[in-house]
């Protein structure tokens, strides 16, 4: 079954085909579903706050009345349940959006830094990032990611579990689902933390930080006069509850105090129609 466009005055898009095995995602030039890939005639980026930050977003993520969103593009990309059905042309036609969208910021910054990620896609966007916004320095390894049980032992916010669910059984039952969430970071992920894990989305807000910055860089005078009262674009590859935003974020003015901060993602927050 393939779904049709919902949004005719938009000619961009995908194609989901939940029949094939594994489903695919494809490409598709002639409609919008689910994702705005952005016009090859007037690309744009997409503008969002976030939890209190400003994010420049290349895609935009929809979600339609048949509870379809973006997320098959997205898995695609990460190697993640789905697949691109045309893997050379679809990769190469994202990637060319990407590029002329990103060409459009119009905005110069300090420091460049990206999110700690093991999806070799990021690496790639890094570079084109790098490549197409003028700035005067950049770091791939600035954030550390915590460990899952180190997490779990000393990072979940009790109170606001109780203060959210009020009922004490409820409460259990969230504590359990985190728990399970943590098992299959130290199953899949190499026991390091990772949001992708924790389900229901809403249970991220109990997670007081997923990552820090490590005393190779708090230590050293050098990175400080790089990030101290400059402008930060930080790298990330989509927003979902937006906790990675603030956690790297909050990382960052622990140990910095830059003039501002910024984020470039692939994809927006879902935003409903």
């Amino acid at each position: 079954m393939i779904y049709d466009g919902i949004k005719d005055a938009i000619d961009e898009g995908i194609d989901i085909d939940v029949d094939s095995t594994p489903p695919t995602v494809a490409f598709n030039p002639n409609h919008q579903n689910y994702v705005n890939t952005n016009s090859p005639w007037n690309p744009r980026p997409f503008y969002n706050e976030v939890r209190g930050y400003k994010v420049i977003s290349i895609f935009e993520r929809t979600a339609t009345s048949d509870r379809q969103d973006g997320n098959p593009l997205i898995w695609a990309l990460k190697g993640k349940d789905w697949e691109f059905k045309n893997p050379h042309y679809d990769l190469m036609s994202l990637l060319r959006r990407f590029v002329a969208v990103t060409k459009e910021l119009n905005e110069t910054f300090d420091i460049i830094v990206t999110t700690p990620s093991k999806n070799s896609l990021n690496n790639e966007i890094f570079k084109r990032v790098l490549r197409l916004v003028p700035h005067k320095s950049s770091l791939v390894e600035l954030f550390t990611k915590y460990e899952a049980n180190w997490v779990y032992e000393h990072l979940i916010d009790t109170k606001c579990l109780e203060d959210k669910y009020k009922d004490e059984v409820v409460v259990s039952r969230m504590k359990k689902r985190i728990y399970r969430g943590i098992l299959e970071m130290n199953q899949k992920n190499d026991g390091v933390f990772s949001y992708k894990y924790i389900k229901p989305n809403e249970l991220r807000d109990a997670i007081v930080q997923s990552m820090y910055i490590s005393d190779e860089y708090k230590d050293n005078l050098e990175y400080a006069e790089m990030i101290n009262n400059k402008r930060m674009l930080i790298l990330d590859d989509t927003v979902t509850s937006g906790k990675t935003i603030s956690d790297s974020a909050n990382a960052l003015l622990d140990t910095f105090d830059p003039k501002d901060i910024t984020f470039l993602t692939l994809f927006t927050p879902l935003n409903k129609t």
